[in-house]
């Protein structure tokens, strides 16, 4: 039986693992194309040692020349890992089984940048990764494998990216022996919501909201990003990478009300708590003395 002949679009330590249980199972990693911009040393590295060749995309993916140079690989599948471009239907349309894609979230009711975001902001128990056969819509198409991750346990986005990452090669090359197998998927169903890329105010605390949705704010941008705010009457922001509900009970205070600091320690009124920020970084020109009573704002000044 003639073996399958993969192509691996991305260039992160996971792709060249994906790389390496796919020739243990007999398959052809016929070629690995990262990203442009990333031929690294590292890359480069991973690939010899593997003895892959790399496909070098140029200034896209979709380039005419590197559509070619995709089309000569006479591919039986392309697996998408981290690949940031979108794919025009000219070059998914290349290998005769299509091309696979591993999503950090359901479909069609999580595409698109966001989801592990939206999931730790909106408070959902768990996110789902989703493997699918790649259509011209972004994030969409046949669903090929998918497995739910808990994440009820407050976990900083950091934590969250861990898990989906912990089993992904294997769940990820049961997708693709699947698709080898002949399984075209089925339709994804539901509400379909879409996550884009983050607004520039989606970093801002609103202190007029519950404690529990400041901090899950800060948990979907830590520790990538901080959460930030300002205090009122100076245009430096505070930036917070750390928090925690408090023990106090909650004072008659305004919403974002600075109750106390000590220890680089700050207690700050919410809008039915208090949190205790435990990790911040300050404008050099506030002491932390100086906050006690201030009041923290979203807007500059």
């Amino acid at each position: 039986m003639e073996r399958a002949r993969i192509a691996i679009l991305g260039s992160s330590v996971p792709s060249f693992e994906l790389a390496d249980v796919l020739i243990a199972a007999g398959c052809t990693v016929c070629a690995v194309v990262p990203p442009r911009g990333t031929l690294g040393s590292g890359v480069e590295r991973r690939a010899a040692a593997r003895q892959l060749p790399l496909v070098d995309v140029g200034p896209s993916i979709n380039d005419p020349a590197t559509v070619a140079k995709l089309r000569g690989l006479g591919a039986d599948l392309f697996v998408n890992w981290g690949h940031p471009e979108r794919f025009a239907e000219e070059l998914l349309a290349l290998p005769r089984l299509g091309a696979l894609n591993l999503h950090p979230g359901e479909i069609p009711g999580a595409r698109g940048l966001e989801p592990v975001f939206a999931a730790i902001l909106e408070g959902w128990p768990a996110i789902t990764q989703t493997a699918h056969l790649m259509s011209a819509a972004f994030d969409d198409g046949p669903i090929i494998r998918t497995r739910r991750i808990a994440i009820d346990d407050a976990p900083y986005r950091d934590v969250v990216e861990e898990r989906l990452r912990d089993g992904a090669v294997g769940f990820y090359q049961g997708a693709v022996q699947a698709v080898l197998a002949g399984e075209r998927g089925v339709p994804g169903t539901g509400p379909r919501r879409y996550f884009g890329k983050l607004k520039p105010d989606d970093d801002v605390l609103g202190w007029q909201e519950p404690q529990e949705a400041v901090l899950r704010r800060l948990r979907a941008l830590s520790p990538f990003k901080p959460a930030r705010c300002f205090v009122a009457g100076h245009d430096e922001p505070l930036l917070i990478w750390r928090a925690e509900p408090s023990g106090h009970a909650a004072a008659d205070a305004p919403a974002g009300c600075v109750m106390a600091a000590h220890d680089g320690e700050l207690l700050v009124a919410a809008a039915d708590g208090l949190v205790r920020i435990t990790e911040h970084e300050r404008p050099p020109a506030l002491p932390l003395a100086s906050l006690v009573g201030a009041q923290l704002t979203g807007d500059q000044r």
